[in-house]
């Protein structure tokens, strides 16, 4: 979650350096302590940026594979060769259905933030209470912990005892690093799931995750 005056830092030196912006903005929702701040709105910056985003993440329809990306015309002309190369084209039922989804009330967003706040406070306390360093979690439905003090070598290591021995999947995020070293002692949960799930899965790595 960049502040206003990072966002703002960003597209000076974007303009400065005539640098395209592409944001990837699918969590637009889900952003708990502050506003979302999409790039696009910012001086200068709109006829520089193509703003991506989709129903996956909003309405939980990942499966559907629906998206779309905002631009000005100049910009909208190199999506659309390599869309046509690409996806072509997706289903059309859904497509209207998609159109019906963005026409939700604001009441929709406001309980869908509600919900994932208490399943969030579940999850991170709980995972406290098992002994985890958590790290904070401003926006999406991910929490990153440091699982250094369980004793494994390394977060893929980790995440192999957690689902073999305890019955709980993460994901090692040492995947998303260039040099994978900088992220071995980290792993990723998610609280997009019911909160007896969530309960249950606090519960498993209570009675099974020790700390060495």
């Amino acid at each position: 979650m960049f502040t206003r005056e990072a966002l703002s830092t960003i597209a000076s030196l974007c303009i400065e350096t005539d640098v395209l912006v592409f944001t990837d903005e699918v969590y637009d929702k889900l952003a708990f302590e502050t506003d979302h701040i999409s790039m696009a709105s910012l001086p200068g910056m709109y006829e520089r940026t193509v703003t991506l985003n989709s129903l996956g993440k909003t309405f939980s329809l990942t499966g559907w594979k629906i998206g779309w990306a905002i631009a000005p015309p100049h910009l909208t002309w190199g999506v659309r060769q390599a869309h046509s190369f690409l996806t072509f084209a997706t289903s059309t039922p859904m497509q209207w259905a998609a159109a019906v989804a963005l026409r939700a009330p604001e009441s929709y967003y406001v309980e869908l933030k509600r919900d994932y706040m208490a399943k969030k406070e579940i999850l991170v306390e709980g995972l406290k209470a098992v002994g985890f360093k958590v790290f904070p979690s401003s926006g999406t439905y991910f929490v990153v912990v440091d699982h250094t003090p369980f004793g494994l070598e390394n977060d893929i290591a980790f995440c192999e005892y957690l689902i073999k021995e305890v019955g709980v999947v993460a994901i090692p995020t040492s995947v998303f690093y260039l040099n994978p070293e900088d992220g071995k002692n980290l792993v990723r949960f998610t609280f997009c799931k019911d909160e007896e799930t969530l309960k249950a899965a606090v519960e498993r790595m209570k009675e099974k995750l020790k700390r060495k």
